[in-house]
């Protein structure tokens, strides 16, 4: 069967689709879909080929066999012990990954014997020893289970270790080296090392970790704010090695061989393999470079068996290859993308690019516009769906890059090498940093107005039906008449569910308690009006405003805030809100006048309103007061509370007994739900606070494990001993509190 590696790959696909779902699935769903897709399978290979392979086809059930059951014992069964989860231990393993040092880490994964079972572990520390892979290290820490989704949109670390075997990770206290190993990969990761060294010591930080990242796919050093510029001009791929480098690099090594050398023959094939192999080794193994080392690979197989192989089913070899490897391949970002933007120069470049041979664009910027189309057209929805926003300049910033980034390989693969011999040739030196800085500047036409939109409106059934548009649009010469109109009928109902879901969400009232770690930050909504109160912690490695809250914003419908409450001044609570004042249109800051003293520079010129006594306003039926810090309150916070019709919720950031004694003398705090304070510190929520505000449920925004101890028992048991429903973000995730018309729905991400 021609493209049988395309038929397999269906197979396997849909295998680890059903194995990753099937304990939510009905039976009855389950039917339907095996039968859907056996009627099409039929209709679409086996009557059209009117023979069947029966070798292939048996292959391929097997292959949906096998990934059904490994998909669905890798969720099911290859889990954490939760009772080894935060303790203190002293593990002895091999390092299993090319270490990944950055400016004050180092990050490696361990392969080591927890309880009979052989697993990785993910390894964190800042201490400053040599180790490569293979050597056998001991480390001394604190074992911990990385957490799932806590909320719809948020990131599943937990499946994303799974995919590399990793069930814990651990911060290593102490690092010894017990033995140090000498395989090939080893010696792989010495070179690797020795290049980035070599890189880092020649150029100044900011050009040595983009040439690292376009040229070995090391985008550990490069700083967020350049990575987001490539990222928003459409060329974040070019820091991702990918089919790009691995196309130029067989390039040159071919003319070296057959132009420089003068040797030909068959070999060169097998050399140019090898080097592939290597190539792939040193840059990571991320899924876009073992994808195109794998398609290079078959090509150069098929030039030495005289056998030209098709670019397609060469794809779906390097996909069911991977997926057989490692099924949770499927879910990763880099894998969904890399593999689509193939599938999607193979199916519509010729099209595009006779389109522009059509219109008198000359053949050579004909190709590369056709490229750089056909590429964006598949992972479109994808890039909207993940990132929340899509470039406008991708096409124009790739014409331009592109070809940079493919002298900026071999030149700097050159200059690399003769670093190694201890050669500094300015020549190569100079134009590396042209090119970079070339790149650079492109990439920073992202600052531009409108040359990217943040992507509000978006959700999984929107990339159905775009993906469903896109076959009509461009098949629907053949697409048989009843085929055609299932697909319309389809969209419109993907349409009209969304279009009823987003009118529903409208025209209610929706708190979200964000899932934000050791912090606070909440999102209110209500027919087009919202508020963000506080944007959770930051730190040197990670941002909860540009990882968690700002992504979970957008997913959520929101385009823009119409109130930022910045309850305090400490960094839990509003780290890098002004980065959400450069990204987000934000009508009104409410503050306390000591926030604004500390940060008038970055509230500049924007409309702010101090709290320094009661103050409220209205949105249609809903009412919003805020009442002013206590002085005396070491914590002191403006304290929110909304109000609809029988509802209310009340916010009271860190604000402390002082605080709390003052609001019981002035203010009316009753309230329906009552989001704790101070994290559930003992040092708030006092019982005469309870009995002031009688509430029926109390929420909770704490960090798992935190080093403070929060939430205090003595809290816990004050709020049982009154009856009240407790939620907290560290068990339960994200908290959706909803008022309808007649009831509120607690809504917990996690139960």
């Amino acid at each position: 069967m021609k493209r049988g590696a395309l038929f397999l790959a269906v197979f396997l696909i849909t295998g680890i689709v059903l194995g990753r779902n099937l304990p939510t699935i009905s039976l009855l769903f389950l039917f339907l879909a095996v039968l859907t897709f056996g009627f099409f399978t039929l209709n679409f290979y086996f009557l059209k080929e009117k023979k069947i392979d029966m070798m292939l086809f048996l292959l391929a059930i097997g292959l949906f066999v096998y990934a059904s059951f490994r998909t669905f014992y890798i969720f099911n069964f290859f889990e954490p012990e939760v009772s080894l989860d935060n303790e203190e231990v002293t593990i002895i393993g091999k390092v299993s990954s090319f270490p990944e040092i950055s400016k004050d880490k180092v990050v490696f994964y361990l392969k080591t014997r927890v309880n009979k079972r052989y697993v990785n572990i993910r390894i964190t520390t800042n201490i400053e020893k040599k180790f490569y892979y293979g050597d056998i290290v001991k480390v001394y820490g604190k074992l911990k289970i990385p957490r799932g989704k806590t909320s719809r949109y948020g990131f599943d670390y937990k499946e994303y270790l799974k995919a590399k075997g990793t069930l814990y990770t651990l911060y290593a206290k102490k690092l010894y080296i017990v033995s140090t190993s000498h395989n090939i990969l080893t010696y792989l990761d010495m070179f690797s090392s020795k290049l980035n060294h070599l890189i880092n010591n020649s150029f100044k930080a900011e050009i040595s970790s983009l040439l690292n990242g376009l040229i070995l796919g090391n985008k550990s050093t490069i700083p967020d704010d350049i990575y987001k510029d490539f990222q928003r001009s459409g060329l974040a791929h070019l820091l991702a090695v990918s089919g790009g480098n691995v196309g130029v690099l067989c390039a040159f090594v071919e003319i070296f061989f057959r132009r420089v050398l003068r040797v030909y023959g068959r070999g060169v094939n097998l050399i140019i393999i090898g080097v592939i192999v290597i190539f792939a080794i040193i840059t990571g193994l991320s899924p876009s470079v073992v994808r195109a080392s794998i398609m290079a690979i078959i090509y150069y197989l098929g030039r030495i068996i005289y056998r030209n192989p098709d670019t397609l089913n060469s794809l779906a070899v390097a996909a069911v290859l991977m997926l057989v490897i490692n099924p949770l391949y499927l879910f990763d970002i880099g894998f969904q993308l890399s593999f689509l933007s193939v599938l999607s120069i193979v199916i519509f470049y010729r099209r595009i690019y006779e389109y522009f041979i059509k219109v008198k664009v000359p053949t050579s910027i004909s190709s590369l516009c056709a490229v750089s189309v056909s590429a964006q057209i598949l992972i479109l929805p994808l890039l909207a769906y993940y990132f929340c926003e899509v470039s406008l300049i991708s096409f124009l910033t790739n014409l331009i890059a592109v070809p940079l980034a493919g002298a900026l390989v071999p030149i700097g693969l050159v200059y690399y090498i003769l670093l190694l011999f201890g050669i500094d040739f300015i020549v190569l030196k100079w134009v590396l940093l042209v090119i970079v800085k070339a790149l650079i500047w492109v990439s920073q036409l992202s600052h531009v107005r409108f040359s990217y939109i943040n992507i509000a409106f978006w959700d999984e059934k929107l990339i159905i039906v775009y993906y469903i548009f896109i076959l009509i649009l461009f098949y629907k010469k053949v697409i048989p008449k009843s085929l055609k109109l299932l697909m319309y009928s389809t969209i419109s109902a993907l349409m009209l569910i969304f279009i009823l879901q987003v009118v529903i969400n409208y025209n209610r009232l929706t708190i979200s308690v964000i899932d934000v770690g050791q912090g606070d930050s909440n999102l209110v909504t209500y027919k087009g009006f919202s508020m963000l109160i506080d944007t959770g912690p930051t730190n040197e490695d990670f941002s909860s405003l540009k990882r968690i809250v700002l992504p979970y914003i957008l997913k959520n419908n929101v385009s823009k805030i119409d109130v930022l409450v910045l309850t305090h001044k400490h960094n839990d609570h509003i780290g890098d809100f002004d980065y959400l004042l450069n990204e987000m249109k934000v009508r009104v800051i409410v503050t306390s006048r000591e926030v604004y003293t500390e940060n008038i520079e970055k509230l500049k010129g924007r409309y702010v309103v101090l709290i320094d006594k009661l103050k409220g306003f209205s949105y249609k039926d809903l009412k919003v007061f805020f009442f002013p810090p206590i002085e005396r309150d070491l914590n002191s916070s403006v304290v929110t509370k909304i109000v609809l019709g029988n509802f209310s919720m009340l916010f009271t950031g860190d604000a402390s007994y002082e605080s709390e004694k003052e609001y019981i003398k002035k203010f009316n705090l009753r309230a329906t739900v009552l989001k704790v304070g101070h994290h559930g510190s003992n040092t708030a929520t006092s019982e005469e606070f309870l009995e002031s505000v009688a509430p029926k449920v109390a929420v909770i925004s704490v960090g798992k494990n935190n080093i403070f101890g929060h939430p205090s028992e003595d809290v816990l048991r004050r709020l049982e001993k009154k009856n009240i429903k407790v939620f907290r973000t560290d068990l339960n995730g994200t908290i959706k509190i909803v008022k309808t018309k007649n009831e509120v729905l607690i809504n917990p991400y996690m139960r």
